[in-house]
């Protein structure tokens, strides 16, 4: 991509996101561990469902240690809220990985983040960037499909798992804006840039959108 088009790309999709972006507790926090919490409540959960539940999740569990002692009961009834039961065995394993191999500190490395149970590639390179401030690219299929109305670029197998749009999404981050150009991609894709309908006209995207230009 060129530069010009990337630069805007870069600049409207940030003030486009200065103006509308989402305003949730993990957005205002840098705390790795409640970055990581919610991150694991978010994958396949809308984020004003999570909202209420996270906040007295990290009242209950404030930290991976009183996550690793608390009664699997009480965890499973935190994300029966969310149903999300299943994950509780999960999340305390992690708890108990934290505190046993790294006292309960949150790992800055992309390998010992992927190490973790529960912990894939997308949750890996969030809690890098909104918690550790790293320029990384957040790349989940919402993303994908923003990338691929915008440039047309098509995925080998699962988009998100498609070096090509990893590297896409990677080339537009901006240093030093990394948090807030991620979650304006993730907001764009929530709000106007959805599965199905599209808000084109409402798009700050829509004059270097390959997708938009084909619907006038």
């Amino acid at each position: 991509m060129e530069e010009g088009m990337r630069n805007a790309i870069v600049s409207e999709l940030l003030e486009w996101f200065r103006r509308h972006g989402r305003i949730y507790p993990w957005r205002r926090d840098t705390d790795p561990y409640r970055i990581l919490i919610a991150e694991i409540m978010l994958q396949r959960t809308k984020a004003d469902q999570v909202l209420g539940v996270y906040e007295s999740f990290i009242r209950e569990f404030p930290d991976p240690s009183s996550l690793a002692m608390a009664e699997t009961e009480k965890i499973e009834n935190a994300f029966a809220r969310l149903g999300l039961r299943w994950r509780a065995e999960k999340i305390k394993r992690l708890a108990r990985t934290l505190v046993s191999r790294y006292n309960g500190r949150i790992p800055d490395e992309r390998k010992e983040l992927l190490s973790l149970p529960g912990v894939g590639e997308y949750i890996a390179d969030a809690v890098l960037c909104f918690a550790y401030g790293r320029d990384v690219a957040v790349v989940d299929a919402n993303v994908c499909r923003i990338m691929e109305r915008l440039t047309g670029l098509r995925p080998k197998g699962e988009a998100r798992r498609d070096p090509d749009f990893r590297r896409a999404v990677q080339e537009l981050v901006p240093k030093g804006m990394a948090r807030e150009f991620n979650w304006a991609l993730i907001d764009l894709a929530a709000m106007i840039c959805t599965p199905k309908k599209p808000k084109c006209p409402e798009c700050p995207l829509k004059e270097v959108c390959m997708h938009a230009s084909q619907k006038k």
